[in-house]
């Protein structure tokens, strides 16, 4: 099964994320073009007809990645001055 997922949607890393998630039950083989990702997706073990559920799942899981990391990076602002503010008053000197 191929999947091909635009890149102005969906970051690499957080395809290589959902791949992880999955390497117990599908191999994903990943492959970029310029506006494009494609994954090549086969199940690991049993018979074919469990591909479409796992897909469907591996999907929800790609999104799920993908807003990890844009909410990650939304808030990398306010993490960083939380934690230096943390760091700041706990005495360490570096």
């Amino acid at each position: 099964m191929r999947l091909d997922l635009d890149k102005s949607v969906y970051s690499l890393e957080a395809v290589q994320k959902a791949a992880y998630r999955f390497i117990d039950r599908l191999t994903v083989l990943i492959s970029q073009s310029e506006g494009a990702i494609t994954c090549d997706i086969e199940v690991v073990v049993g018979p074919e007809d469990v591909l479409a559920p796992l897909l469907a799942d591996f999907k929800r899981e790609l999104l799920d990645q993908q807003l990890r990391i844009q909410i990650k990076n939304e808030t990398a602002d306010i993490r960083n001055l939380i934690l230096a503010y943390a760091f700041s008053r706990s005495g360490l000197q570096g």
